[in-house]
């Protein structure tokens, strides 16, 4: 009887456990196939975006570099960042106040005096009641005052003052030419760096178009191998090939980007902002 019952009796607790045990499984795979999904969407808008995004710059790039309306504006932010042209601005500010002061330096030898003073006064005057013609000395409270103006005018002063104002004058006009000189060598040195960022741009995309001809045919000559179509020693010599490619490509990409770092550098202002302005 007691057999029986277990037979007729449901299934335990450690059949329900591992019911659920396989269900949390089941549930613990979707999760993870629909996480894994999502990653993956994700990464591929996020790889769209971007190629979309450098896609546009170059673009944009390739228009600049072909019409030349950026080197404008290069060399435009570049005079306002550079140091060198800012302390020659600051020159010429320093001249031309020394010139106001040589010029003005003529009204220093004149001078205004005035003064006032209380006190008693000694005069000579005439007594009516007097019995003699003569005058009698008398002292009288009186205030005093005095106006006057001065000058003192050395004769080095009349003739420096002419070759002191001169001398101002000349060093403006100094400053003004060392800032033009300034200027020139930051247009030729903007246009110099430029041309080399046009120069590997043109050669990135070279050299992008041969890694991928170097990739293809690699790719061929492997399957080309496996059929038995090509020796070891000919399929070396095309994987040689396309490492050689390869480090071309990734060369001529260094160099590029060190271009644009260095022109960036240069400027003070991103490629990226300029180039909304040439659209």
């Amino acid at each position: 009887m007691i057999f029986e019952k277990l037979a007729n009796k449901p299934q335990g607790l450690s059949d329900n456990n591992r019911q659920q045990t396989l269900v949390d499984k089941n549930m613990t795979c979707f999760k993870r196939f629909f996480t894994a999904f999502i990653a993956v969407l994700t990464l591929i808008y996020t790889e769209a975006e971007v190629h979309a995004q450098v896609t546009s710059v170059d673009a944009t790039l390739a228009k600049a570099f072909a019409t030349d309306e950026l080197l404008p504006f290069l060399i435009d932010a570049a005079l306002k960042n550079s140091g060198e042209v800012k302390k020659f601005d600051k020159s010429i500010q320093l001249a031309q106040a020394n010139l106001k002061i040589n010029k003005n330096s003529i009204f220093s030898v004149f001078g205004l005096q005035a003064s006032y003073a209380y006190g008693t006064n000694y005069a000579a005057v005439a007594d009516a009641t007097a019995s003699t013609n003569f005058n009698r000395l008398t002292t009288t409270q009186t205030g005093f005052y005095n106006l006057g103006a001065g000058i003192s005018l050395p004769l080095t002063t009349i003739i420096n003052r002419k070759h002191l104002v001169k001398s101002a004058q000349m060093q403006m006009e100094v400053f003004g030419h060392e800032k033009e000189n300034a200027t020139l060598a930051l247009k030729l040195e903007v246009i110099r760096m430029y041309q080399e960022l046009k120069l590997s741009q043109k050669l990135l995309a070279i050299s992008s178009n041969n890694k991928q001809s170097a990739q293809l045919n690699y790719d061929l000559a492997e399957k080309e191998f496996v059929q038995g179509q090509l020796t070891v020693e000919q399929l070396s010599k095309v994987l040689e090939m396309n490492n050689k490619a390869k480090i071309e490509y990734e060369q001529t990409i260094n160099l590029f980007q060190t271009n644009i770092l260095q022109l960036e550098t240069f400027t003070g202002t991103t490629l990226a902002s300029l180039l909304k302005r040439v659209r």
